[in-house]
């Protein structure tokens, strides 16, 4: 027999009234027991009113009772208390992912259901039921690894799919128009003047239900008429629970690299990520060791120190290290308590190509194609077409792809998969077959890798078509527009690129790139170019390149340029280029403030080629927007603009000037004017007269922390809080009210004895019958809120001393009122 049992009779019961009530509770539920002192020795009556361990649970998975019990494992707890099942002669069973939680693995018996422990080789364990606790003897191959998430996980409730809940996402009312305002003059060489002003817009509506996006161009004809061209209309819904968004009207398709997006006015299902920024949905790396003492764990990637975290003694695993994306080798230090270290590599690969397993990413597409747009045909075809991919991770190292279109005069199908080459990056290989009565029969074939050995990189693509491989781009593309050769699939485009550092300094490296195209009916166009890039003094450097065309357009360029930077902020640059069989040179300079925003930044450059030009501008960042300055010269023409870029927004009680708005936003307000408000802990400006500020560059659907410094606040304001966490939508925004009250009608009352004296600090106070748990403080003082202009309070002592008064308030704005005098009596 491996396990023992303590019986009620064998040894003198001890109190376990914290253990008994864990038995109401869920099994591995966390235990505090180390935290409890002894309980006193009690006597035989008391001793035969506690229950006995497990004397009142149902029966056990086969027909024994249920014990819930500490678990310690070697001698160490696991503040767990954990359900076993008394099988009768000493046997106890407990579920399989119970034991492991608990830090023990029994894998030797069985990997899931119920378990004998005596099953389990090499496990010994003592049962002591006076005091629900199983104290386990575990073998190193026996021990359960203590499990870390390296991620952060996030807590609270899961949802029917195991994952977390997700966060409220605060919902706003409001209109946002972003506009870009152009204003420009041209000279010509004869003199003539021509003007001409344009401009761009997006403006939206949004509510809790979604957000209207219109997005249009008005801008000026060559007869100096105003002219209007929509670009793109639509609704989107997000639902953050299901990581999922629909939108409805103008919608551009995705799908594999290989394939081609196509704008369609239809409806779209699809997969967000971005909707839930608390998941992982990439395979993260995880680390596994042992410890021999207790230690600490850290793990850096490129020098920077990604996780900290504490281990007991044993086998620990690491899951998820918050790694960013790309591969190379992390340093992971294990330090026990005595100062020891060990240092050991860990190789990792995080692509963003790949996904968790179980993972799905899918978008569904339905509508008519669009035409045109952005011209003066700009229509939608008459033909209703579909397109829809699906990627699914089934391993950490392999993901697998589906993808899907067609219409009138179009099937077309393809599978793919992409998977983990060891720790250097990725590899893709796909298949996919066409059939249109216009095209005829197609396939395709495409193979893809992305690698990277410490700072060289690597990537290559090779796409190959055959017959007359077809797309809902091909058969629905507009004659007109687009060329007869380019209508159609690539027969072939291979593309292949590599960089790698020189020598063991940051600043000099080289790099190769070549592609090669071709279209039915066209000749194949082929580049090839080559890069060095050296570091000549400070952080100067220069970069030759080299490029060779071929193709219906063929040349070869060849430039240097030495770029010297001058301080932080600013610098110049000089560039000679050989194009076209000219020569051509360009020095440049350009400089910023060292606040963004506000803030200045200005650039000039000087070019001579054909002909000497000369061209400069500046620009103005604010809260209110950006103004840009540029002029041209040349010995030519002359021009000159002004650009103006914005939004005006009505949301939260106000309409707001503010720069652009490409995200999420709030309003916040503060209850006064001139509030200091900060965004992560950074100022972004202060309250205007209406004690409201509109704060943008939130990011949608994450958690973002809004502040204000109260120290600008009234006197007598009272302040809810001061520090609030937004989860706004995309394309919203929503309102931030930290329940400053402007005059919260409150005052200091001198209460007095009708001898004069100040009243004994200590004394219960009631101001107009409510009680807001007021004491009296020293020299007789109250400070009291929600005062009216007449009032009542009541002072009463623990010994039965008690008194009463009446005084008047007026409210004093800016102060504290005080109120001095007071006879309670």
């Amino acid at each position: 027999m491996r396990g023992s049992v303590d019986r009620p009779g064998r040894r003198r019961r001890r109190a376990a009234c914290v253990l008994l009530a864990g038995a109401l509770l869920a099994p591995s539920v966390p235990a505090m027991a180390q935290d409890i002192p002894p309980p006193p020795a009690l006597g035989p009556a008391e001793l035969a009113a506690i229950p006995v361990a497990g004397g009142t649970a149902s029966a056990g998975p086969e027909g024994g009772r249920d014990l819930y019990l500490e678990v310690f494992v070697n001698g160490r707890p696991m503040n767990l208390i954990t359900r076993f099942t008394d099988l009768g002669d000493g046997v106890l069973s407990a579920d399989a992912q119970e034991l492991r939680n608990s830090g023990v693995l029994p894998d030797g018996a069985a990997t899931s259901g119920e378990v004998r422990l005596d099953q389990i080789p090499g496990l010994g364990w003592r049962l002591i039921e006076p005091e629900q606790t199983i104290r386990f003897i575990v073998p190193d191959e026996l021990l359960a690894p203590h499990m870390l998430d390296g991620a952060g996980g996030a807590d609270g409730m899961l949802d029917e799919d195991g994952q977390p809940v997700a966060p409220q996402v605060d919902h706003g009312y409001g209109l946002v128009l972003n506009y870009g305002l152009s204003f420009e003059g041209y000279r010509a060489s004869g003199g003539e003047i021509e003007r001409t002003n344009s401009g761009s817009f997006d403006a939206r509506i949004f509510m809790p239900l979604g957000a209207l996006t219109h997005g249009f161009l008005v801008y000026q004809d060559q007869g100096r008429d105003y002219r209007y061209r929509r670009l793109d209309t639509y609704w989107r819904s997000a639902f953050p629970g299901r990581r999922m968004q629909v939108q409805l009207g103008d919608i551009a398709t995705r799908g594999p690299g290989w394939s081609r997006p196509v704008r369609l006015g239809g409806v779209m299902v699809e997969r967000n990520f971005g909707l839930r920024p608390d998941l992982v949905t990439l395979p993260l790396p995880g680390f596994e060791g042992s410890a021999a003492l207790p230690s600490s764990v850290e793990v850096y990637s490129n020098s920077i120190r990604t996780y900290a975290g504490e281990v007991p003694e044993g086998p620990f695993a690491i899951n998820d290290l918050p790694f960013s994306t790309g591969s190379g080798v992390a340093r992971v230090v294990v330090r026990d308590v005595t100062g020891r270290e060990t240092v050991m590599n860990l190789p990792f690969l995080v692509s963003d190509e790949l996904l968790r397993p179980g993972t799905v990413d899918f978008a569904l597409s339905a509508g008519r194609p669009r035409l045109g747009i952005g011209s003066d045909s700009d229509r939608y075809a008459p033909d209703v077409y579909g397109v829809g991919t699906l990627r699914v991770g089934v391993t950490n190292r392999l993901t697998l792809m589906a993808h899907a279109e067609g219409g009138k005069d179009l099937t077309m199908g393809g599978l793919g998969a992409t998977f983990g080459v060891g720790h250097w990056g990725t590899a893709s290989l796909s298949f996919a077959q066409s059939r249109s009565d216009r095209h005829g029969d197609g396939r395709l074939v495409d193979a893809s890798t992305q690698l990277s050995l410490g700072r060289t990189q690597f990537s290559a693509r090779v796409t190959q078509s055959s017959g007359r491989f077809a797309d809902v781009a091909s058969v629905t593309a507009d004659a007109e527009l687009v060329e007869d050769e380019l209508d159609e699939f690539p027969k072939h485009i291979a593309q292949m690129s590599f960089s790698m550092p020189l020598g063991p300094g940051w600043g000099n490296s080289a790099s190769v790139f070549w592609s090669d195209a071709s279209y039915r009916g066209a000749p194949d166009e082929t580049s090839f170019g080559a890069a060095y890039s050296q570091q000549i003094w400070g952080d100067s450097s220069l970069t030759v390149t080299a490029m060779s065309l071929r193709g219906e357009y063929s040349d070869t360029v060849v430039g240097a340029q030495v770029y010297v930077p001058l301080g932080r902020r600013r610098d110049v640059s000089v560039l000679a280029e050989r194009r076209d069989g000219r020569l051509r040179q360009y020095v440049s300079a350009s400089g910023r403030s060292e606040d963004r925003i506000p803030g200045w930044e200005w650039r000039v450059q000087a070019d001579h080629g054909e002909g000497a030009n000369l061209q400069g501008s500046i620009a103005r960042d604010g809260t209110l927007g950006r103004v840009e300055v540029g002029a041209r010269l040349s010995d030519k023409s002359s021009s000159a603009g002004l650009r103006l870029d914005g939004s005006v927004v009505a949301a939260g009680g106000g309409v707001f000037l503010s720069r652009r708005i490409d995200d999420a936003f709030a309003v916040v307000d503060a209850g006064a004017p001139g509030v200091e408000v900060m965004a992560e802990n950074r100022p972004i400006g202060k309250t205007g007269r209406s004690g409201k500020m509109l704060v943008p560059d939130l990011r949608a659907y994450d958690a973002n922390t809004i502040a204000i410094d109260p120290m600008n606040l009234p006197l007598d304001a009272a302040v809810g809080t001061t520090e609030e966490i937004v989860r706004p939508a995309h394309h919203a925004g929503a309102k931030v009210d930290f329940g400053v009250e402007g005059s919260a009608q409150e005052g200091v009352i001198e209460l007095l004895n009708p001898d004069g004296t100040p009243l004994e600090v200590g004394g219960r106070v009631l101001v107009n019958g409510v009680d807001e748990n007021t004491l009296v403080g020293f020299d007789g003082e109250v400070f009291a809120l929600g005062l009216q202009p007449r009032n009542q309070v009541a002072v009463s002592y623990p010994d039965g001393r008690a008194c009463t008064a009446n005084f008047d308030y007026a409210d004093e704005p800016g102060t504290i009122t005080e109120i001095r005098g007071v006879i309670c009596q």
